[in-house]
Order: C-alpha cells, then sequence, then structure tokens
C-alpha cells in the first residue's frame, strides 16, 4: 500500500516474508552464475596468430574481468536484489516492532469494570 503524501510504499509482511525467501535465492543463483561464468573466459581455438589470441582474449574479458563483463553484470544484479531483500526484511522489522510497541501498550492498560 503506498501512501501518496510521504511518497512511501509499504508491504505487508505476510507479502513481504516470502519476498525475501525470494531474494534469497534469487542471489544464490545470481552468485552460481557468477562462479560459472569464469569457464568462459577460458576461450579456446581462436588459432595461434596474433589476432587469434586478441580475439580470444576480447572473449574472454567478456566473461570476466572486462568493463562490461558478465561477471560485472552479475554482480550489478545481486546489488540490486541485496537492496529489494533489505526493503522487504525492513517492512518486516518495522511491523514487528509496531506490533510489540501495541502489545506492551495494551498490556499496560486497566480494564474498569
Amino acid at each position: 500500500m503506498a501512501s501518496q503524501e510521504s511518497g512511501e510504499l509499504f508491504v505487508d509482511p505476510k507479502v513481504a516474508k516470502p519476498m525475501v525467501a525470494a531474494c534469497d535465492a534469487w542471489i544464490g543463483e545470481l552468485k552460481l552464475m557468477v562462479v560459472l561464468s569464469e569457464r568462459l573466459s577460458d576461450v579456446k581455438g581462436m588459432g595461434t596468430l596474433e589476432s587469434g589470441r586478441a580475439l580470444a582474449d576480447k572473449f574472454a574479458k567478456k566473461a570476466i574481468g572486462g568493463e562490461d563483463s558478465l561477471e560485472k553484470s552479475l554482480d550489478s544484479h545481486i546489488a540490486v536484489v541485496k537492496e529489494m531483500r533489505a526493503y522487504f526484511q525492513a517492512c518486516i522489522d518495522r511491523y514487528e516492532s509496531v506490533d510489540t510497541e501495541n502489545a506492551a501498550a495494551h498490556g499496560r492498560l486497566e480494564i474498569l469494570e
């Protein structure tokens, strides 16, 4: 539920908890892809000429170590999913904190007959 006045977004904990789990799972998958992408940097079959070695190096850097490598792209995705996970966890924590405060406040109330 969004509050248009404050510009904040609120997520029900019943929705946020599965989202945290989904983010954890996706982060695990992305990290595995980073590890597996190292295999792509072992480029062979381009020949022994200097141009072939240069091409092999160029393709290797597309996987790992280059400016626009798969590794960097995956790391960027991991960072975004970690931010999403932190937000969903904060929604859960905030809800639980308010719930605890409300329970404590209600426990201090006296019922008059």
